[in-house]
């Protein structure tokens, strides 16, 4: 019998306008680490989750698109986030129907960020 394979994890990939404009806003108002910048090609990462950006010139894709990003301690990082403004009105932290406590940013680009705490692991 052979081994399977494993999906170790996922990165999300989202569009931006300028790579590092959007590696600055995770950076300086996200709290993430700067991971590597190519010109029209970098990252960031913050404890074991990274997210890729790449140049787009198309102003429609980041609106229409977006990542989850799951989370611990999510009360805290949602004070924290909403002290800075980034909240979105209609993405205000709720606990949801399948089991999950989320909000919603918005990056500098207009990419949908929902942050997600599974309900019994953190706060």
């Amino acid at each position: 019998m052979s081994a399977q394979p494993y999906f170790a994890r996922g990165i999300p990939m989202l569009p931006v306008a300028n790579v590092r404009r959007a590696i600055d806003f995770f950076v300086d108002v996200l709290d993430f680490k700067h991971g590597f910048n190519a010109g029209e090609y970098g990252g960031v990462r913050r404890d074991a989750i990274e997210v890729h950006f790449w140049h787009s010139e198309d102003p429609n894709l980041p609106p229409n698109s977006s990542c989850r990003i799951e989370v611990t301690e999510i009360r805290q990082l949602y004070a924290l986030y909403r002290e800075r403004g980034l909240i979105r009105p209609e993405g205000d932290i709720a606990a949801k129907p399948w089991g999950t406590t989320e909000f919603v940013v918005l990056d500098i680009d207009g990419n949908t960020l929902t942050f997600v705490e599974v309900f019994g692991q953190g706060s």
